[in-house]
């Protein structure tokens, strides 16, 4: 028995080591690239991408684990199929690492399931390639091959013929349960995001960070989720046709209604986004009385937009649709696809050009969803999350409770330079709705706990805001508090752009305007445009962004959920299904053609998340 799990760990080290091994020769083929890190970070990446190589590791174990259960009488059968397995991964395993070595010269990122497009036009394929040392290259292919084959050929001959007789039942339950027990290296850990690239991202430093990827996890990941066609499956109209409707919504005109006093010192801006913060728990937006008391006070000293939406339906979606002005796409998430991530605009990066310090604050794993990969790509200077509390303050599911981050973010602020840039995302308002707080909003069903957490984290901000508004950085600052998506409860009134409206309030010393409303129909993706035109920094690269301040502006709002879309006009609305082209659900006085400019809205956003 214990011959049969030395073998197997032995067999997994192996690959650990070859893929250690693999990321040095990634950084020796790219050796000026690696030269300009320098060796701590060279190390950094070796270290950050280990937890990833143990992950795919698990998953090339998986096989060997199940079947060696069965070996209790006889190995022999066993042995000639670990030499096949043996020779198939490391071909493939190989070929892919070879690869990869010159596609990231011309690509800028690890290979990815993208790279099978080409088998479609092998000519043009073979042709990309005249510039690649192809000889040498092919002879450190087959080097390399013979070396892993090699190793693991000689792990096989020294146990496998020594396994000896079992108990056939022992021996199949035993490595069906080391077989079970492989999810946790596989999945990197028992934390509550499973292994993604943000695991190992660790730098803004892009190389460093895409040496840490291990190649046949980024490329299994890349297959399974986001595979390679680039095809648009939302296609209604001629291309040509639904990018001329899309642009006739937006107008860059130069000219916008100031309401933010700008001198010679540069503006701060904290940026806090609530958790499912949905219209439907502000008094002020018609919505249940007495769950958000701090924010429905606030109001009055700043400006309250009204009929704001969400662009998409989940936290990853909001994210990129607040930071980047980018919309979401209703069958995946752009974060998921760092190679596309890294061309999108975003406020942070702009800030960070701009000369502000940026930061990001939260509470949970910036993991979650492959946020941190995102953030770390568009320019934030420091990203705060669950590493930087006490293991006391870790008292929900998710990580810290939203006083707490508050109250971390408030100290950093007294310290933190001027002129910043700073986002907050709270998560106590997230599912399970659990609060370190008495309950306020009796009830155990899941629609009062919501409106519990909700009145916590509101408490929990006005606290915040009233310590701000003491501070010197205060009179200098605008504080924009919106939601990062909406949310079905409370379920009445039962409607999907009530589920998507949201609350957006601006606060600060910078207002020349206060307690005062803005009506405008808006999204999500128009707060970049807006809150840059109104510091007089460049916006023109947040195509999708729509400046609510803008004269004679187009007033829409697009959201995306599973594989649906929503189109609002201030006249009404229409929800239409994809899948079946239904209209599920429809309000107001709009023309007949309003639903396809809602699918050429589709159409033009998707192929751009296609093309990028």
């Amino acid at each position: 028995m214990l011959k049969r799990i030395q073998f197997l760990a032995l067999y997994g080290l192996s690959w650990i080591l070859f893929f250690q091994l693999f990321r040095f020769l990634f950084l020796a083929y790219h050796l000026q690239k690696s030269l300009d890190l320098g060796g701590a970070l060279v190390v950094q990446s070796a270290l950050h991408g280990l937890r990833m190589d143990i992950s795919f590791t698990g998953y090339i174990l998986m096989i060997p684990t199940l079947l060696i259960g069965a070996t209790s009488m006889h190995w022999k059968w066993y042995k000639k199929m670990m030499v096949w397995f043996s020779l198939i991964v490391s071909l493939t395993i190989v070929m892919l690492t070879i690869f990869d070595l010159e596609l990231f010269r011309a690509w800028g990122f690890r290979i990815d399931a993208s790279s099978l497009i080409y088998l479609k036009t092998p000519k043009e394929a073979l042709a990309s390639m005249g510039a690649a040392p192809v000889i040498p290259l092919l002879l450190l292919l087959i080097g390399l091959f013979v070396l892993v084959v090699k190793i693991l050929l000689t792990v096989q001959k020294r146990i496998l013929p020594f396994l000896g007789k079992s108990s056939p039942i022992f021996t199949g339950l035993l490595f069906i349960f080391l077989a079970a027990t492989l999810i946790i290296p596989i999945r990197g850990g028992f934390q509550l995001a499973p292994m993604n690239e943000s695991a190992v991202f660790f730098s803004d430093k892009s190389f460093a960070n895409y040496a840490a990827v291990n190649v046949p996890w980024n490329y299994s990941r890349s297959l399974l989720n986001e595979g390679y066609s680039k095809k648009n499956p939302f296609a209604y109209f001629d291309d040509q046709k639904a990018e001329a409707t899309v642009s006739s919504f937006y107008q860059h005109n130069p000219g916008h209604e100031q309401i933010i006093r700008t001198g010679k010192e540069p503006v701060n801006v904290l940026v806090i986004i609530w958790e499912s913060f949905t219209a439907k728990v502000v008094e002020k937006l018609n919505g249940v009385p007495g769950i958000t008391p701090q924010f429905d006070a606030l109001t009055k000293e700043g400006i309250l937009f009204t009929d704001m939406y969400a662009s998409g339906n989940r936290s990853d979606k909001g994210m990129v649709a607040i930071l980047s002005g980018y919309p979401a796409q209703p069958t995946t998430s752009i974060i998921k696809i760092p190679n596309k991530t890294v061309s999108l605009p975003s406020l942070p990066r702009t800030f960070k050009n701009a000369g502000y310090y940026t930061s990001f604050y939260y509470g949970g794993e910036t993991e979650f969803a492959n946020m941190k990969t995102y953030f770390l790509q568009q320019g934030f200077n420091a990203i705060v999350d669950k590493n930087a509390f006490n293991e006391t303050d870790m008292n929900s599911k998710w990580g810290a409770h939203d006083h707490v981050v508050l109250n971390k973010l408030l100290d950093d602020l007294d310290k933190q330079k001027q002129p910043f840039f700073t986002t907050l995302f709270t998560l106590s308002s997230h599912e399970p709705f659990e609060v370190p707080v008495k309950t306020v909003i009796p009830g155990t069903d899941q629609e009062h706990l919501f409106l519990n957490a909700h009145h916590y984290s509101d408490a929990a901000i006005g606290k915040f805001i009233r310590k701000a508004k003491t501070k010197s950085w205060w009179a200098n600052t605008l504080v924009v508090i919106l939601a990062d998506h909406g949310h079905p409860l409370p379920e009445k009134p039962v409607s999907k752009p009530n589920e998507f409206h949201i609350p957006m309030l601006w606060l600060g010393g910078v207002l020349e305007k206060k307690n005062i409303t803005i009506d405008s129909l808006c999204s999500q993706t128009d707060l970049a445009s807006t809150l840059l035109n109104q510091l007089n920094l460049p916006a023109k690269d947040f195509r999708w962004s729509n400046d609510i301040f803008m004269p004679n502006r187009t007033p829409f709002a697009y959201f995306a959920f599973m594989n649906g879309f929503g189109w609002i006009r201030p006249n009404g609305f229409v929800v239409r299904d994809n899948i079946g082209g239904n209209i599920t659900e429809k309000s107001g006085d709009l023309k007949s053609n309003e639903t396809d400019y809602g699918k050429s809205y589709l159409q033009a956003s998707f192929g751009d998340y296609l093309k990028r």
